[in-house]
């Protein structure tokens, strides 16, 4: 497998810095994860890295390489977007290939390494809530609230306590302590 098929990339016209970009991205990573080619057009490319857990994507780490310039942060899961300020993680340097590689790789590696837990809270022995975090730090990355199955009348004091975002989704943070942590 060459490069090319392993970005994802089989027919795609590469300049040659972006070719020695990935070769070197590629020694790197040496099968220890998994990042694919996001797009590719006139201005560069964009490869993308997912932390997932089971049937659930958590974030999306992307590194866009423009000429010999190279942007590294969390990217959104739904339009492939850097963050309008870069998360303490993200940067945006110039160099040559193999020195944007290894510094993309540290990235990747990064956000690959970080452990995740799973908290749970159970009403009648089912999981009615639960929450995917960092471990490290307590970033919520994911939330589920089925009111169907929660405890009565825990929905409706959560929304008056302002424990809803968006589009009315319930948040696990006023839920207290979950009944199981679990690491994934």
């Amino acid at each position: 497998m060459d490069d090319r098929e392993y970005f994802e990339l089989e027919d795609a016209r590469l300049t040659s810095f972006e070719l020695e970009f990935l070769t070197a991205l590629r020694v790197l990573v040496d099968g220890q994860l998994r990042p694919y080619c996001v797009e590719l057009d006139d201005d560069g490319l964009l490869v993308g890295l997912d932390i997932d857990a089971p049937d659930v994507a958590l974030i999306t780490v992307g590194l866009e390489l423009t000429g010999n310039r190279l942007r590294g942060d969390r990217i959104s899961i739904h339009d492939r977007t850097f963050p309008p300020t870069p998360t303490p993680d993200g940067f945006v340097l110039e160099g040559a290939p193999s020195d944007l590689a290894a510094r993309g790789w540290e990235l990747l590696d990064t956000y690959n390494r970080r452990p995740i837990v799973k908290h749970e809270w159970l009403h009648r022995r089912r999981v009615y809530a639960s929450c995917y975090l960092f471990e490290d730090t307590g970033e919520r990355l994911s939330d589920m609230y089925r009111g169907d199955w929660a405890p009565r009348r825990q929905e409706a004091e959560l929304r008056a306590k302002g424990f809803v975002r968006g589009r009315g989704w319930i948040q696990t943070e006023g839920l207290g302590d979950p009944d199981r942590v679990i690491l994934l």
